[in-house]
């Protein structure tokens, strides 16, 4: 299908804009349309199973990156949109790629209609991927609390953690399934507020394994990355970039003018290229650190770009100071600490190179064949100026017409006879085959006592002292090696301790869990529950449990702990995690401690009405004796 807008209309005005339709099948027209609107396109697509809609500029169709998202959205997957106007040199106007391969030229936007479709028939032009392998997973929370109240906090850190447990599982599958991608989290107390992947994959690859899914905590959302054409700028710039939550983008030209100054909330790397490469091509890519984050190395190689770092990182202070000056002199604004270090890292590349773009610039002043930019761009890549220079000339006469090249007034030059000219090119060969048998034999006797040299090494017995060096590098590496695997093992016991200690800190906040003291440790208790770690501490733990109407916790009764005997609740529990002084216990124990309180106060009060029972009696059989007396 091919496709031109008509006169007079414009996709980001509010009249619907209207196109010229033509469609191909195997070379021959099939169908053609007049004043058809955007949405009619999109059924007629569907209706012939279009595979290739053909147009000059995709921007005819839609206003923004907005529109071509929505667009992306209702064009089927099977069919692909192809800018026919694009060369690897560049875009060209419609009528001239016309004359070029022989078709006719366009008049009218029935006819231009016909020759996109025809041009896209040939293979010519550039995809836009309206389908692109990028995926968004969007994780948040399901309903937020409207009311307060003493449930309020635990309601949320409830919800908190559902996020967070629900990011841990997508990233996990994420991770099994190999798929690369970029993840941006929100955290709250007690867990995330949201989590954001950018997964490099295809939509449909990642919908087989993420669903999206609506629950009353959780709320999960898949689409599809919007993607936008690229148009590459040819101007030569400075990247300064600053990764993290949000990711600093700071840009200038050789001139060190600030040309963008931007903090990408989102971690898309795709989106983040195209704008840089919208702008300019980078010569530098700069961090202000001295050791590169992994992914300003991969933009750096992805860009083919110099990678520059600081000898030390810029502090703080040095950072403010060096975009200080550009925010007072070119009004830039900065959107966060990301886009002020980015802006500095670029700013100090530019300080650094700066020499060289002046002496460049000195060099070729008033000759305007030849681009700073190209110039500066060879001598950063280790090229000495004078060389480039004559490159730069010689690609320059190169590009001149032949006629121009060769044709010459008899009178400026008198040519050389063909015989004369054979006879200079043989001698200057000769000289050449000359020198580079000269060279070849010097590189022959160097070989030859190169290997005199490793066949007396070979032969040489190592002295001791030697043997005894190795011996001990040995033994230490030994040892480094069972140190290493101690290192490891506590690494990886930390690490299990740290996962129960998250999932226990939850628990806690949830009130699934409760913190004792230790009685060896009861000294810091501030009136909790003491945990009997320390038998022999039994009478001390009793007399604090009854001092604070607390309470005691032990493994096992089998050690004859009696709380009806000690007159103090005893419950039974196993730790589920041990601290310095504390340990956790399920919260349950504090249930049964409350229970057991309500025993003893209910064994006591009988007791007491018991003894005052019998008081009474023997008071009544005292004065019956005396009676009878």
């Amino acid at each position: 299908m091919g496709v031109d807008i008509k006169p007079g209309y414009s996709p980001g005005s509010k009249r619907a804009a209207r196109y010229c339709v033509t469609i191909l099948r195997d070379g021959k027209v099939i169908a053609s349309y007049d004043d058809v609107p955007l949405y009619r396109i999109v059924r007629l697509i569907i209706e012939h199973h279009v595979d290739v809609v053909a147009v000059d500029n995709v921007y005819e169709l839609v206003e923004g990156a907005k529109s071509l998202y929505r667009l992306a959205k209702i064009i089927p997957s099977w069919c692909n949109i192809v800018e026919v106007t694009w060369t690897p040199n560049g875009y060209r106007d419609v009528a001239s790629l016309a004359r070029e391969h022989g078709l006719p030229i366009p008049s009218d936007p029935q006819s231009t209609s016909l020759v996109n479709a025809l041009l896209a028939e040939r293979g010519l032009g550039r995809e836009v991927k309206l389908h692109c392998d990028r995926t968004y997973i969007i994780v948040s929370k399901g309903r937020t609390p409207s009311q307060g109240g003493s449930s309020s906090d635990r309601f949320k850190r409830s919800v908190r953690a559902s996020v967070l447990a629900t990011v841990r599982e997508i990233k996990g599958v994420l991770d099994a399934n190999k798929l690369d991608y970029d993840l941006v989290v929100k955290r709250s107390k007690g867990g995330l507020e949201r989590g954001f992947f950018v997964v490099y994959a295809p939509y449909e690859k990642v919908r087989e394994l993420i669903s999206p899914l609506k629950h009353k905590n959780i709320k999960i959302k898949v689409e599809t990355a919007p993607d936008m054409p690229l148009r590459e700028s040819p101007r030569r710039v400075i990247l300064g970039i600053d990764p993290g939550m949000s990711v600093g983008v700071a840009i200038l030209d050789l001139a060190g003018t600030p040309l963008l100054v931007k903090s990408f909330k989102t971690p898309d790397r795709e989106l983040i290229l195209r704008t840089i490469l919208s702008i300019g091509r980078p010569l530098l890519v700069a961090v202000d650190v001295a050791k590169p984050p992994e992914l300003v190395e991969k933009i750096a190689s992805m860009l083919d770009a110099i990678l520059y770092t600081p000898e030390q990182d810029l502090s703080v202070e040095e950072k403010n100071s060096l975009t200080s000056r550009y925010v007072e002199r070119y009004n830039v604004e900065l959107e966060d600490s990301h886009a002020r270090d980015a802006l500095a890292a670029a700013i100090k590349a530019y300080g650094h190179i700066k020499p060289v773009i002046d002496e460049v610039a000195s060099k070729i002043r008033g000759i305007p064949g030849i681009s700073l930019e190209d110039a500066v761009s060879r001598v950063l890549r280790g090229m000495p100026l004078s060389m480039v220079l004559e490159e730069l000339f010689k690609r320059e006469l190169g590009e001149m017409e032949p006629e121009q090249v060769i044709t010459e007034r008899p009178s400026e030059r008198k040519a050389l006879e063909p015989s004369e000219e054979l006879k200079a090119r043989v001698r200057e060969l000769e000289q050449t085959v000359k020198r580079l048998e000269e060279e070849l034999a010097k590189k022959d006797r160097e070989i030859q006592n190169l290997i005199l040299e490793l066949k007396l090494a070979k032969r040489a017995q190592p002295h001791e002292e030697y043997e005894r060096a190795i011996e001990r590098l040995k033994l230490e590496l030994e040892a480094l090696k069972k140190a290493l695997e101690e290192k490891s093992r506590q690494v990886e016991e930390l690490e299990r301790r740290a996962l129960i200690l998250e999932e226990v800190l939850l628990g806690v906040g949830r009130g699934d869990y409760v913190v004792v003291c230790k009685s060896s440790r009861i000294g810091s208790c501030r009136g909790e529950l003491v945990y009997l770690d320390d038998p022999t501490r039994l009478e001390l733990a009793v007399n604090y449990a009854k001092t604070h109407k607390s309470g005691v916790v032990v493994t096992s009764l089998r050690e004859g702990v009696d709380w009806r005997s000690l007159r103090v609740p005893v419950a039974v529990s196993t730790p589920i995690l041990e601290l310095r002084d504390h340990v956790i216990l399920p919260s349950s124990v504090k249930e049964e401690v409350k229970a057991l309180w309500r025993m003893i106060e209910e064994l006591e009060e009988r007791e007491r009405r018991e003894r005052i029972i019998r008081l009474i009696r023997e008071y009544q059989e005292s004065r019956r004796k005396i009676g009878l007396e």
